[in-house]
């Protein structure tokens, strides 16, 4: 139901759009449509002018299982992972990572770190697995030319959105940083220097 004021806006409105300084509503519809297409084209035009962007879409990520001999027992087969990456942009795919871990184990996964992978070109990472049984997680890391941090899943091939995928990878980066601290050990040459400039300085 209408109220008075309601009807006051409306009769306002047309009596408006009937004034030549408005226009017809021909011209109205006619103006948004060349804005919309003048945007269109525009965006268009700026994306066949940057060709090596890569997007997620043109960086294919699957997952394959072999068995092969042990070298110890060659009745005994053993199980390995082999995670392949292949770019198919016009784009370099800067320094890209590949992180695993196995969904069942609190225990922070492996980061493999790949070189530059130039356009229409593969990598393959061999992980090798103790039990076929397991679900071994597989994501691949990489950024586009904005800077933003894209993740594909080798499972599904799917972008990964979820923070739990960031969560995980920001641990394994920790114990990575942690490990390396652990193996450095500075010289003992230099520990005596440390102790002898802290004794003379008190």
């Amino acid at each position: 139901m209408r109220t008075p004021e309601l009807e006051w806006l409306w009769d306002r409105f047309w009596a408006w759009m009937a004034t030549p300084a408005a226009g017809n509503l021909a011209e109205w519809v006619g103006a948004v449509g060349t804005t919309g297409a003048l945007l269109l084209g525009l965006h268009l035009l700026r994306r066949d002018r940057e060709p090596n962007v890569v997007r997620p879409e043109q960086v294919s990520v699957w997952r394959s299982w072999h068995l092969r001999p042990s070298q110890d027992d060659s009745r005994i087969a053993n199980v390995f992972a082999q995670l392949h990456i292949a770019n198919h942009s016009l784009g370099l795919i800067i320094l890209p990572r590949v992180y695993t871990w196995i969904a069942s184990d609190g225990e922070v996964g492996e980061e493999f770190a790949l070189e530059d992978l130039p356009p229409e070109s593969a990598a393959v990472i061999e992980v090798p697995v103790v039990d076929p049984r397991v679900k071994l997680c597989s994501v691949l890391s990489f950024k586009d030319r904005r800077g933003k941090t894209w993740f594909k899943d080798m499972h599904t091939q799917k972008v990964v959105h979820g923070g739990k995928v960031r969560r995980r990878v920001v641990a394994i980066k920790r114990a990575k940083l942690q490990w390396l601290a652990q193996q450095y050990k500075p010289p003992a040459a230099m520990l005596a220097d440390d102790a002898a400039d802290q004794a003379m300085s008190s």
